[in-house]
């Protein structure tokens, strides 16, 4: 057998962390949240500035948040429609509802694109939904707004007047805060497109002046469900790595080689 060490601890937490698509209904306590993010606080920070906050929606926060973000998306769906006066009337819904307070990128940069195509047609092909099924994806894009069915929706903001540092300090809190999460058996996925429309989390929030909402989170316990036994594409850390460094016995093998985490 072989012996655990605080390395194989940290690959089989981190490597277990995946973005979790469909969660069971048994609630989180509260008090189990406020430890995770207590926990996550242990991140670095800009100056130890903590740029950011985070909003916890549970019970009928969280459905009146979702009920309101599934009703937009639906009123902008009408732009897709084949009556062409159920399109302009999407186009027009469109105009007045999508208001990120962060700029949200569609199309991507050439050099990350290919990631996201690799990423989508892995996902979809996954779930079996072809390309040319409209409905198929946009009914998988409504589950990002009922949290994949999680207890616990989180929604983190970022302070203005801190350029791009903000940003950077809340994804440290958020990374820290998933492995807190993992580490007590409770999974999560990261969802930047609860950010698409923040009036409905503002209206359930008292935000500080001078905070952006950057994404959401789903929080809770992963179903035993075929959504949540897909691994995204991997990628190499040497395609990250600029320059060449020296490796002492060869190529160092890959922890998913050493640990078995997950299915």
């Amino acid at each position: 057998m072989a012996k655990s060490t605080p390395l194989t601890h940290f690959q089989t937490l981190t490597y277990s962390r995946r973005s979790t698509r469909e969660f069971t209904d048994t609630s989180v306590a509260p008090e189990v949240i406020d430890e995770i993010i207590q926990d996550a606080l242990t991140a670095p920070s800009w100056s130890n500035t903590r740029p950011y906050r985070v909003a916890v929606a549970t019970g009928e926060v969280k459905d009146r948040i979702s009920a309101k973000l599934l009703g937009r998306f639906d009123e902008i769906m009408l732009a897709r429609s084949k009556k062409w006066t159920d399109r302009v009337k999407g186009f027009a819904k469109a105009l007045s509802l999508l208001r990120s307070d962060f700029r949200i990128p569609v199309v991507y940069p050439e050099d990350l694109r290919r990631r996201q195509i690799d990423l989508a047609k892995a996902l979809y092909g996954h779930l079996g939904v072809e390309r040319s099924d409209v409905e198929g994806r946009n009914n998988f894009i409504r589950d990002n707004m009922r949290f994949f069915g999680a207890p616990v929706g989180l929604f983190f903001f970022a302070r203005t007047g801190m350029g791009v540092y903000s940003a950077l300090d809340a994804g440290h809190f958020m990374q820290t805060l998933m492995l807190a999460a993992k580490a007590r058996g409770l999974d999560t996925c990261a969802q930047g497109f609860l950010a698409f429309w923040s009036k409905p989390i503002r209206e359930e929030f008292d935000v500080p002046r001078g905070y952006k909402l950057l994404c959401g989170m789903s929080l809770g316990y992963a179903a035993d469900s075929h959504i949540n036994l897909f691994f995204p594409p991997a990628t190499s850390g040497q395609e990250l790595v600029l320059g060449a460094h020296e490796r002492g016995g060869g190529e160092a093998p890959s922890p998913r080689d050493e640990v078995r985490v997950g299915p």
